[in-house]
């Protein structure tokens, strides 16, 4: 009987899995971050990763600049449709008056003013993870950057 036993439980541990052994780890890399949040047929001007140094906590931080020819406004409109959230940062679709519970909290910023400039800043904070993208654009020029930052546990 012992026998049997032994013969009918190894070959189940080695295919499940032990109980203690831990979820395989989640594959991240900068680009592939970076393209969740990449603004179309925008130009990729460098990035960088490092380890975000918490105590107690494998966590990765990273940024990166974006440019593009479009419009400061344009490209705010692309993430506000990307995120369904109004001007505001306000989660969309829900009832009047009614709350409307998501995953993650959103908040963005018009810091302009009446300034010929645009600054816009954009914080999406999630349970493990924490993304700003700062848009901006400085009257004359003629590109629009996004300044993209990360911090997420792995």
């Amino acid at each position: 009987m012992i026998i049997l036993s032994t013969l009918i439980l190894v070959p189940l541990v080695c295919i499940r899995g032990v109980a203690d052994e831990a979820p395989p780890e989640e594959k991240v890399t900068l680009l592939g971050m970076l393209l969740e949040w990449q603004y179309p047929e925008s130009k990729f001007n460098g990035a960088e990763g490092s380890g975000a140094a918490i105590q107690g906590v494998t966590a990765i931080k990273s940024k990166a600049i974006l440019t593009t020819p479009d419009s400061a406004e344009k490209v705010m409109d692309f993430y506000r449709k990307k995120l369904n959230v109004d001007a505001e940062g306000n989660n969309l679709g829900g009832k009047k008056g009614e709350q409307v519970k998501t995953e993650r909290s959103i908040l963005i910023q018009d810091v302009s003013d009446d300034r010929p400039s645009k600054l816009y800043v954009i914080a999406i904070n999630e349970a493990k993870s924490s993304t700003t993208l700062v848009v901006s654009r400085v009257d004359g020029e003629d590109v629009t950057r996004i300044a993209w930052s990360n911090y997420r546990e792995i």
